[in-house]
């Protein structure tokens, strides 16, 4: 049996970030999180280990903003801070200062419980629940190598002062396998009620519904690897779909996690802190389209310069006051009374059969069909109207940009890729297309549309004004990853340069993960 860690992955001992670091958790706790005391709290009910995890799968707290909104959020150009940060030089300008709290909570709230699962022997005692908490696992984790590329996944728990990093193919493949493992357990167990008290998600314990998300994550996970594997991405893609539970088809079907009486961790860092905005790229997309979600998914801005029009900022422009973007567009007020968080949806489910019928894998209908399905399934998710007038267009295109405040921020529209599918146009056009519509419906998802940008190259883009990386990160090229924290140098050296040496580069942000090829979709 493992041995548990008990000292690896200590947090960062300072954020620095105006506003908000009296909300965020303490930190330098023990990776495993879970005391005796607390065990004794939940009954030593096993299912509260998974219930525990549940929150972490995407971060319900304010510790998100450093996990993902100034990461995630700000490189897939959803949302962009009108704040300075620590003098305009920050994550968002290339000068990573954010970059541990994603692996430090990953860690200790999701591996922590599972590492608690081992030496409980849940996985022979409570095969449903530790089949349930590999799910829990696999959506969290595939978040951190996605990330930082090689980590701790195999061995972690092996050793109290030493743990190997995994290449994040070694991850990618305990992946599909803990997802074989885990559907395979729980299609005995399909009309088991026992996960109900455990389960705060929208499923409420339906144990079929868990199975199609695993299903969907595997399709998720294997388009990502489609440039590096191509025959293990399309077996997986296909194992996913042929399976008798299926995925998401429905946004019934969508899984979205219990905020637990807490405010939407965006509307707190945008209406509380006024720290997050549109940015200049959804302007710019969303303005050209005309699309209806558009006044969903952010409200008009209040400046006196462009009060009432939808305006965003610029990823990576020179910021001397917070004043000067803050009363540009704010998220939308559907936050304000959200009780939930997205986690995976239906729509995105579309998209990537989408492409998978594109590249000729059976997927169980055309990409053209699935393409329609995909916007159809967002504008009812946000209910909003429209979808088939919206999918006929074959005009409108990418908008210009105009900085009011400072001109040289302005930019012309990055695309002339329109909405209406033309079955006679290249598969490299088509894919434009699915990848624009998923990036446009997997908001708020940060994260997912950073790591879609990074595969495929779309949408299209806008570089940063200022580039603070020191020439580590190349401007035209973007950001890639985020570096590895540096509480893993100081307090596991050893491990980390294994981890170094697996990235096969620079432990920065220029360097590319191992599924981020830069060859072409083709």
């Amino acid at each position: 049996m493992k041995r548990i860690l008990n000292t690896i992955l200590v947090a960062t001992t300072s954020l620095v970030l105006t506003n908000c670091t009296d909300d965020f958790d303490e930190f330098n706790t023990d990776p495993y999180g879970i005391t005796d005391e607390s065990l004794e709290q939940d009954g030593n009910n096993i299912g509260g280990f998974v219930n525990s995890m549940q929150p972490y799968i995407r971060t319900i707290d304010a510790g998100l903003q450093v996990e993902e909104n100034l990461t995630g959020d700000a490189f897939s150009q959803f949302l962009v801070p009108p704040t300075p940060f620590v003098s305009n030089r920050n994550n968002v300008t290339y000068n990573f200062t954010w970059y541990d709290r994603q692996m430090s909570l990953k860690y200790n709230n999701i591996m922590a419980y599972m590492g608690r699962f081992e030496i409980n022997n849940v996985d022979e005692n409570y095969p449903d629940f530790y089949a349930w908490g590999l799910i829990h696992k696999v959506f969290a984790m595939h978040k951190v190598t996605d990330n930082y590329g090689p980590i701790m996944y195999s061995q972690y728990g092996s050793s109290t002062n030493f743990v190997p990093y995994d290449s994040q193919e070694q991850v990618y493949t305990q992946f599909f396998a803990e997802l074989d493992q885990a559907v395979s357990t729980l299609a005995d167990y399909a009309d088991s009620e026992d996960f109900v008290q455990f389960d705060n998600s929208s499923f409420g314990g339906n144990v079929s519904q868990w199975i199609r998300a695993a299903n969907s994550l595997r399709l998720r996970l294997a388009m990502r690897i489609v440039k590096v594997d191509p025959s293990l991405a399309q077996q997986e893609a296909e194992k996913a779909i042929a399976n008798p539970y299926g995925v998401m088809e429905s946004n019934e079907d969508n899984l979205r996690m219990s905020l637990l009486g807490n405010m939407h961790p965006l509307w707190m860092f945008s209406n509380s802190w006024q720290d997050t905005r549109m940015s200049a790229t959804m302007e710019s997309i969303l303005g050209g389209y005309e699309d209806p979600r558009l006044p969903v998914y952010f409200q008009p801005a209040t400046d006196e310069d462009v009060a009432g029009e939808f305006k965003g900022i610029r990823q990576g422009i020179e910021i001397s006051s917070k004043n000067t973007y803050v009363n540009f567009s704010a998220i939308g007020t559907m936050f304000s009374s959200a009780t939930d968080v997205k986690i995976m949806t239906a729509s995105e489910v579309a998209f990537l059969r989408a492409e998978g019928a594109l590249r000729g894998w059976n997927m169980g209908g055309s990409a053209e069909d699935f393409y329609a399905q995909g916007v159809q399934l967002s504008f009812d998710e946000f209910n909003t109207a429209g979808a088939s007038d919206y999918l006929a267009d074959a005009t409108s295109t990418f908008a210009d940009y105009t900085d009011p405040k400072n001109p040289e921020n302005s930019f012309s529209g990055s695309s002339d890729v329109t909405i209406a599918w033309d079955d006679a146009a290249s598969n490299e056009l088509k894919l434009e297309k699915i990848i624009t519509q998923k990036w446009i419906s997997l908001f708020p998802n940060g994260q997912e549309a950073w790591s879609e940008f990074r595969r495929t190259g779309y949408p299209r883009l806008i570089p940063v004004v200022v580039n603070y990386s020191g020439g580590l990160i190349d401007t035209e090229e973007f950001v890639r990853r985020t570096p590895f924290p540096s509480e893993e140098y100081n307090i596991h050296n050893e491990g980390v340069q294994t981890g170094v040496e697996l990235l096969g580069g620079p432990d920065n942000g220029g360097t590319r993960v191992w599924w981020d090829t830069g060859a072409s979709n083709f």
